[in-house]
């Protein structure tokens, strides 16, 4: 019997393909294939999806850049066989490799010219350690997506119980922008989620937990999976929509010497140059 506690969140995620939204963030496929088309990647270049979840991110950008090569690392097991199933589907077996393993442990290997990482930063422990610890696997001149939950606005006590967190979980958009700046990358696109794009993704899990729930043999199964349903779709709509953003960002990483370029100016630096 599935008991109520036992669902999660990966339990849920795990049927978005079969809700026809296999990307595991509140972003469209029109939106993942603007952002992979922001980076050049040459034919052999090398791709890597730390918390790879369905594959879609990774796959995708092996479909928009021929000749790549992609890496997909989830901690889940039943993730990565979906992501190596949907990459046979779709023609990408011989160019993808997907590897049950955790994402915030990876061993020293060589840097790939793109990396992602959507929605992994609170594994790792906040924006800084997650960028502090992929850096060692971004080549100096490559690119790193980084997608990060923040807050629309100040956090009021309805979301706040509906997430089950503490306003101080995450920062709003500059705060997530300030870490990148602080760890040395520099931010040179963003794009942040639209309503749609979360009531897409919200609804898909919906609807993914509704075909689990109501097919369902087990009566007290049926229930306990029904109410999570419920749940989920209310902790959303009376709870956290408006107020949750997600936010992606593209990030070179900067050396050391050139930080001060492209970080934020001092207060005591001599304002921009402008013409008389």
């Amino acid at each position: 019997m599935t008991a109520y506690d036992e669902i999660d969140s990966e339990a849920v995620w795990n049927r978005l393909d079969d809700a026809e939204h296999p990307i595991v963030n509140p972003v469209s496929a029109e939106s993942v294939d603007r952002l992979l088309n922001r980076v050049p990647l040459a034919p052999g270049a090398h791709v890597l999806d730390v918390g790879c979840g369905l594959g879609a991110w990774v796959l995708r950008a092996l479909e928009l850049h021929p000749g790549t090569r992609g890496t997909g690392v989830d901690v889940s097991a039943a993730h990565v066989a979906k992501a190596r199933a949907a990459a046979d589907k779709r023609g990408l077996a011989d160019r993808f490799d997907a590897r049950v393993g955790d994402g915030t442990a990876l061993p020293p290997g060589d840097p790939a010219d793109l990396v992602l990482c959507m929605g992994l930063c609170d594994a790792f422990g906040g924006v800084r350690a997650t960028l502090d610890r992929l850096r060692p696997h971004v080549r100096p001149d490559g690119h790193l997506l980084l997608g990060e939950p923040f807050w629309e606005r100040p956090p009021d006590a309805a979301a706040l119980a509906a997430l089950g967190i503490g306003a101080d979980k995450h920062t709003d958009l500059d705060g997530v922008v300030a870490a990148a700046l602080d760890a040395g990358w520099a931010p040179v696109h963003g794009y942040v989620s639209t309503p749609g794009e979360w009531d897409g993704f919200v609804w898909a899990c919906v609807r993914g937990l509704a075909d689990w729930g109501f097919a369902e043999a087990d009566p007290a199964a049926r229930r306990n999976i029904l109410r999570y349903m419920a749940d989920y779709r209310d902790a959303w709509l009376q709870g956290y929509r408006g107020v949750l953003g997600f936010g992606t960002l593209l990030l070179r990483p900067v050396p050391a010497p050139l930080r001060v370029f492209t970080g934020r100016r001092p207060a005591w630096a001599a304002g921009p140059w402008t013409r008389d």
